[in-house]
């Protein structure tokens, strides 16, 4: 007999194939734009470090509003309605960009997909914590954020290998054909629209009053370190690698899929790991592990052009750090209530993206100066804050009941 709280029985598996692929498509294109931004402010005639770093900026700040527009609906009126609006927004922000002529065309497209892809991480989360047992969601909020990586390596493959045949152009409307999904999400995800638990209503500034404000703090300040980290090294390496290494492009998209898939390693082994050991013990290794991956970057950057392979070694290393990511799922799903979850996970997670608004400037200053190390001790000093901060995160360590 089939075990009715087995992790994908119940309709659970089609729960998370949709979500999971929702999430890589969605996020697949917001990190297309580090793979192809050079081509396209070639093409248009805008400063890399200038021009398209605001451009970059103001999306991830776009991202933050998003989060919280589609979050509110995702609590409100249910998870389905919010991810289905949020993936067609994405879809024309896409092709939008697909179209764009210049600077204020090139925005406005990329403001339109932040919109849509601000909500997805936290809806997709909130609906693992309602339909998965206790005992199953660190593994499956770990499966889930391993489409991260996976939609790194794909971008990776779109921007660096067919790019450059197609044009950056047709690129952007091949990752707009994911919206499609949003046709057949009613079917896809079994269960209500609007789950029972929504039936209480929270007003979002709940997340700041007791018994959530100490959460809302520690895990908002720990994203936007963690999100800091991420967006100056990963989605800056690519262009740099390029423009200030003169790595070849094809060099530059076959490591990042060998980068990205330690990374899926990491992110699976987590959740393992954090049923045994405990989710914010692990947590703590894993940022040491990403610090001191960064830290042999720094040592590796004057060698790449002889060995890139030990470059690329080095990066795996901090590939196998990235696996924190996988904690902040369970971790919204075990702080806050079903009609609070999607709003704190949504918000949150965008809002740490668009912090980036004032750091992305600011780094592209230091890139244009020619080195890569600023960016590469920006995440050493920001996965070190990350484990101390997780500390004050009042939650047992092994996960209590969502």
């Amino acid at each position: 007999m089939a075990d009715p709280e087995g992790m994908f029985a119940g309709g659970r598996g089609r729960i998370l194939v949709f979500c999971w692929l929702g999430w890589v498509f969605e996020f697949c294109d917001l990190i297309l734009f580090a793979f192809t931004k050079r081509a396209i402010a070639q093409e248009l005639g805008l400063e890399l470090w200038g021009a398209i770093a605001w451009i970059e900026g103001l999306t991830l700040l776009a991202t933050a509003l998003g989060g919280f527009l589609f979050g509110r609906l995702a609590d409100r009126h249910g998870r389905r309605p919010a991810m289905v609006a949020g993936l067609l927004l994405f879809g024309i922000g896409s092709l939008a960009t697909a179209a764009a002529g210049g600077f204020w065309s090139l925005l406005l497209a990329r403001l339109l997909t932040g919109l849509g892809v601000g909500g997805e991480w936290g809806i997709a989360h909130a609906v693992v914590a309602e339909h998965w047992p206790e005992r199953h969601r660190d593994r499956v909020h770990a499966i889930l954020q391993a489409g991260s990586p996976v939609a790194m390596a794909i971008a990776a493959a779109l921007g660096c290998f067919l790019a450059p045949q197609i044009g950056w152009r047709l690129v952007f409307v091949v990752a707009a054909v994911p919206a499609l999904l949003a046709m057949i999400a009613r079917q896809a995800m079994p269960g209500p629209a609007r789950p029972a638990a929504l039936a209480e209503r929270l007003p979002a500034r709940a997340l700041f009053a007791a018994p959530h404000r100490q959460a809302s703090v520690v895990l908002l300040v720990v994203l936007m370190l963690h999100m800091t980290g991420f967006w100056c090294v990963y989605a800056e390496l690519p262009a740099a690698l390029m423009a200030l290494h003169e790595v070849p492009i094809a060099a530059v998209g076959w490591f990042q899929i060998q980068v990205n898939a330690v990374h899926v390693v990491a992110d699976l082994a987590f959740g393992w790991l954090a049923v045994r050991y405990g989710r914010l013990l692990m947590f703590v290794l894993f940022c040491l592990v990403f610090a001191a991956g960064q830290a042999l970057l720094v040592w590796q950057l004057a060698n790449i052009t002889r060995d890139f392979t030990a470059f690329t070694w080095a990066v795996a290393l901090l590939g196998l750090g990235a696996g924190t990511w996988s904690c902040f799922g369970a971790l919204f799903g075990t702080c806050y209530p079903a009609p609070l979850r999607a709003t704190a996970a949504a918000t949150f997670y965008a809002s740490a993206r668009g912090v980036q608004l004032v750091v992305k400037p600011a780094l592209a200053g230091a890139l244009a100066a020619g080195s890569f190390a600023p960016a590469l001790w920006v995440g050493v000093v920001c996965a070190l804050g990350s484990a101390v901060a997780i500390r004050w995160l009042p939650v047992r360590p092994g996960g209590a009941s969502g």
